[in-house]
């Protein structure tokens, strides 16, 4: 990544991506759009939340990789010299999260993780959840399905990543149960939307870009 003097060059912000392969992303999205339309739909959302994080010029960038991503696919964006590339490690989401935070705070003091799937998320909320990391050790922004669409940490244990239903409405409701017995001090931003089914298309007249793909439905 080029030299660049940012406001937080002690926070890393983290994006788990995927390559946007047909039949591999949006999978839930697949009877409803197709599965050409779903990894369109995957694809757009990823470049925007790519975008999003560079446009915002906070912080030193790292896209987390699925294993089976071709990171060529990521180095020829022409935008891949605002980023560096890591691979995710863990037999589940939780323990992908947690691996990739726990070696972002090995050089950084505070990491910001995000997935693609919010195109909500802008740089008011990435600047509370750097600024929530002075004061508390984790932060979370609540998803209106039950998780969370980001997670902050200036420590973190294996615990709260654990045991956890990953994929259901329990998600920050189980994940606030083992933050408070471990005595952690977290923050919770705003509630935000995620597009994971068809139901939560709708939340795409937010943005003009992404309209297309709710027309018909």
């Amino acid at each position: 990544m080029p030299l660049q003097n940012f406001p937080h060059p002690d926070t890393l912000i983290i994006i788990f991506a995927r390559e946007p392969v047909s039949g591999q992303v949006k999978t839930r999205l697949i009877p409803a759009l197709g599965k050409e339309g779903a990894a369109e739909l995957y694809r757009r959302l990823l470049d925007f939340a790519i975008d999003n994080v560079i446009t915002a010029e906070l912080s030193p960038i790292n896209l987390c990789l699925t294993p089976e991503s071709r990171s060529s696919y990521f180095t020829e964006m022409p935008y891949a010299d605002q980023f560096e590339l890591s691979v995710q490690v863990g037999h589940d989401l939780g323990a992908r999260m947690y691996n990739a935070l726990a070696a972002a705070l090995k050089h950084y003091s505070k990491a910001i993780l995000i997935g693609t799937d919010c195109p909500f998320i802008n740089k008011a909320d990435f600047q509370q959840a750097i600024a929530a990391l002075d004061s508390h050790d984790m932060v979370f922004s609540p998803a209106r399905d039950g998780g969370y669409v980001l997670v902050g940490a200036n420590r973190v244990i294996p615990d709260v990543f654990e045991n956890i239903g990953w994929g259901t409405e329990n998600v920050m409701a189980q994940s606030r149960i083992v933050l408070a017995a471990n005595d952690f001090r977290w923050q919770e931003l705003a509630e935000q939307c995620d597009i994971d089914i068809k139901n939560d298309l709708k939340y795409l007249l937010l943005h003009d870009e992404f309209k297309e793909f709710i027309s018909g439905l």
